[in-house]
């Protein structure tokens, strides 16, 4: 059963009170790159909302406050490290307002970043640059801080003269003078504080346009070409968002920013978008990988979270739920449907995992701790999945209707969810109330579903039972679903629309004939984890037929789990000719799980010929299932020694190569270990497959990996395989790891900090718990706080694999290789058999003037009664 999300002692969480109403933010900074401090002033401008305020309390964290004053005239103010409070000289009256400017300065450990060479890293570029959520922008200037209040904005910079400074808005001034630049930049549209930015460093700058619009892309000089590449569709992003959305782009322009060490993958700074450097798409990685989910993302967030911003983080997922499907509605603007479908199912695959794995909440809560304990799969992929089944309840018009009148209603303000159900309501008359319950504010979880289906001849009828066979809770109800039932007969298909609201439903449909297709919720538009029951027949047909890409690599994986002969014939059609790649890639993948000699020959000449390189990267991932296969290993060896066009083959394969623990791969892997890929993808591949050796051969290159000094990505990969090796050894190698990640729970990288705390909760040693209460007590950022306290709970729960765990899980590969063995063998009988039989019935076959016969012919009955039968 899933765990529940609120640790204990967790209370609820709700918007502050609003008693002024912030009017401007103006900051004048001077960085001090070598000492890693700046000192400046802050000028706040408000109004109070009701009267007779005589102090204002400001959020300020670990800033040194110098001095407050309104004009000329000092303020007293005392100040706590967290809470500035600043006293006003009389009791403000109704309608007026006040200015207060402070002068502080500060060494920060979050919400503004110097980044810089150091020992370890000698070639990182000297940079400074921000990040303000959830609630970190009080760690670089004095604020409101909490998305509900918003204000104008200026940012008036002093860096180095061969830097340059990107803010919000327009720049206003940018001068030298000796070896300082001055940059300033205003914004006169209100925004949240969370969504100030500053970026600060040597860049190059690629100016476009869309219509007025001024399209700014900036990173360091050498990376112009990557840039660029990473970059190039956003003109045409920001058109179609346009057009989908209702609402033309709201601002005046959009810079995107490439920075180093970036804590996320990227922020939505209001018109000054910052990116994490590591993903810039370099030309080999463009072969078949691309950035425009993540640039499309933080795109869509202008509207969806700058323009209108969420009230307070509980109701965070209007931010990045629409964000989040705004990467489906670009791809299914810029590749079609069966493209879009895979963005959802990748959408699916990590909520599911997190619900599985770590635990199940309501999208909307208010029990956190800490905001960005509930930045998860649930806000973001779980909820870019429920925006697009109210697509689907609503249809096209009325959805899009809807969020126009949604944008344009509440343009500049702050949102919560009932506000979205009111403008869809006001837009196109809907009562989506039982929905947005189910799914938003009091359910969790998701249906998990079994179709079962029965043709009866005589009555010319087919039969479907869908049940819900998920465990019914207060908060997991037996679901309201709206959905279709598609059938095929004789080639033609038709839609039956099914609204699931039991236990269990039974559908009875007359037919003309047997339908050679039978698909619930075609396209794969719900949240659910469906078990389809029919024929192997039925999965033939869809693998070969289906409409939908999404449901042929359905029918893939479940003939690649059934096996036999007519199954891998099916598959292996399917690789061979189906249309769109990722059926073909699935294929491959089902092709692995069969474990035949044929399927075996099959992977290696498409890994060698195939011409699309996620195909061949599929089919390298598949031939990782052969454990012992010499053949596969040989096929493995060569690709990585003569190397692939594409990164992301070589990189499979070398973690395939691990996997069926090939004699070559402690050798080859090591080797492949000093290959430079985009975002380190052959070194990680490389680490999950010495990860997957299972002996201790691998373990000194993989704690040589994860030091400081390789790369980050890298470093992150070694410190998961780790985790997966110690669960394979003795007790003195579970100690050397435990006590390896333990040391970088103290890592300067926040992200390995991050990773640290996951290895040790899968390598489920207990002996850890003492080391992550530490954090837990001592810790800094509250994020690691949170996960080192669910790995806490995970080690007390008792979740280590035991040896005899790890035992049966070996006697279950055995018997998985037996299977796939005795499937081969029983192709091999049925097709004997089939020429038997054939052979059987030529000679059979009476002449053109047949003689009587004196003796009957048995065998013709016997097969006339088993035809009876089928």
């Amino acid at each position: 059963m899933p765990r529940e999300f609120a640790l204990p002692g967790t209370q609820p969480r709700y918007a502050p009170d609003r008693p002024f109403d912030v009017q401007h933010y103006g900051l004048d900074l001077d960085l001090d790159v070598e000492s890693k401090s700046f000192s400046g002033t802050c000028t706040i401008r408000m109004a109070p909302v009701s009267p007779d305020q005589t102090f204002v309390e400001l959020d300020a964290v670990e800033l040194d406050i110098l001095r407050v004053h309104e004009g000329n005239e000092d303020r007293n103010f005392s100040h706590d490290g967290k809470t500035l409070r600043v006293y006003f000289s009389e009791a403000l009256v109704a309608g007026s307002s006040v200015e207060l400017s402070i002068e502080y300065a500060a060494i920060p450990r979050r919400g503004l970043y110097f980044v810089g060479p150091d020992k370890n890293y000698p070639n990182k570029p000297s940079q400074v640059w921000t990040q303000g959520q959830d609630e970190d922008s009080r760690y670089w200037f004095p604020c409101f801080d909490s998305p509900n209040f918003k204000a104008t904005s200026e940012v008036k910079v002093r860096v180095p003269k061969k830097w340059f400074a990107l803010s919000n808005g327009s720049l206003i001034a940018d001068t030298t003078e000796g070896n300082t630049r001055y940059m300033h930049w205003r914004f006169d549209v209100p925004h949240s504080c969370y969504l100030m930015t500053l970026a600060a460093g040597e860049f190059t700058c690629h100016r476009e346009r869309w219509e007025d619009i001024e399209i700014l892309y900036y990173s360091e000089p050498d990376r112009a070409d990557d840039c660029l590449r990473t970059l190039a569709k956003t003109p045409e992003m920001i058109a179609a968002f346009s057009e989908l959305f209702g609402v033309r782009y709201p601002y005046k322009k959009y810079a995107q920013v490439f920075v180093a060490d970036f804590i996320f993958g990227g922020m939505e700074n209001t018109t000054a978008t910052s990116l994490t450097d590591g993903v810039l798409v370099d030309q080999r990685a463009s072969l078949d990988f691309d950035m425009e989910s993540l640039v499309c993302h933080e795109l869509a967030h202008q509207w969806f979270g700058d323009l209108l911003t969420c009230r307070d983080w509980g109701e965070g997922w209007l931010n990045e739920g629409f964000a989040t499907y705004s990467e489906y509605l670009w791809r299914e603007h810029s590749e079609g449907t069966d493209a879009a479908a895979l963005v959802l199912a990748q959408f699916s695959e990590a909520y599911f995992a997190e619900d599985s794995s770590r635990y199940r909440r309501s999208i909307v809560t208010k029990r956190y701790d800490d905001p960005l304990d509930i930045f998860d799969r649930h806000l973001y992929d779980k909820a870019g999945r429920v925006v697009h089944m109210i697509r689907r309840v609503l249809g096209d018009a009325d959805f899009f209707a809807s969020v126009q009148h949604y944008l344009e209603h509440h343009r500049g303000d702050v949102v919560e969810t009932r506000d979205l159900a009111r403008a869809i309501d006001r837009a196109c008359g809907r009562n989506l109330d039982w929905f947005f319950d189910q799914w938003l504010l009091e359910g969790s979880g998701h249906p998990e579903l079994r179709m079962k289906t029965q043709w009866h001849e005589s009555e010319h009828v087919l039969e479907v039972v869908i049940e819900q066979i998920h465990e019914i809770t207060k908060t997991t109800p037996v679901f309201r679903l709206p959905t279709e039932l598609r059938l095929v007969e004789a080639g033609v298909s038709r839609d039956i629309a099914v609204d699931l609201r039991e236990r269990s439903h039974v559908l009875t449909i007359a037919c003309e004939s047997e339908p050679t297709q039978v698909i619930l919720d075609p396209g794969k538009h719900l949240i659910c984890q469906l078990r389809s029951e029919k024929p192997p027949a039925l999965w033939v047909s869809q693998l070969a037929e289906a409409d939908g890409a999404i449901d042929r690599i359905a029918a893939a994986r479940i003939c690649g789990q059934q096996g036999g002969h007519k199954m891998e014939q099916a598959l292996a059609k399917s690789l061979a000719s189906d249309p769109f790649w990722a059926v073909r890639a699935a294929a491959a993948k089902a092709l692995g799980e069969t474990r035949s000699p044929a399927a075996v020959s099959l992977l290696i000449a498409t890994l060698r010929d195939a011409k699309h390189p996620r195909v061949r990267k599929a089919a390298a991932c598949a031939l990782g299932n052969l454990r012992g296969n010499a053949e596969a290993s040989d096929a493995l060896v060569a690709t990585i020694e003569n190397g692939d066009e594409s990164y992301f083959v070589e990189a499979e394969c070398c973690a395939s190569l691990g996997k069926i623990r090939s004699p070559e791969a402690l050798s080859t892997l090591t080797a492949a270990l000093e290959r430079e890929s985009f975002m380190d993808i052959i070194q990680q591949k490389c680490c999950e497959g010495l990860g997957a050796l299972g002996n201790s051969e691998g373990l000194p290159v993989l704690l040589a990996q994860s030091k400081l000094g390789k790369p980050g990505f890298s470093r992150r990969a070694a410190m998961r395989a780790l985790a997966v090796l110690g669960k394979d050894g003795g007790d003195q190698q579970v100690r050397t790891i435990r006590e390896h990640l333990t040391e970088l729970l103290r890592d300067p990288d926040f992200r390995v900090q991050l990773q640290a705390v996951a290895s040790l909760e899968s390598l489920g040693d207990a002996a850890a718990c003492s080391a992550l209460s530490a954090v837990v007590e001592e810790g800094f950022d509250n994020r690691l706080k949170r996960r080192s306290r669910e790995a806490v709970r995970t080690l007390r729960e008792g979740t280590k694999q035991s040896e005899e765990v790890a035992k049966l899980r070996d006697e279950s590969e055995q018997l998985r290789q037996q299977v796939a063995s005795l499937r081969n063998r029983i192709s091999v009988m049925e097709t004997n058999r089939k020429q038997e039989r054939e052979s059987r019935s030529r000679v059979a076959q009476p002449p053109a003037n047949p003689r009587p016969s004196s003796r009957p012919t048995p065998q013709r009955r016997r097969g006339g009664g088993k035809k009876t039968l089928r």
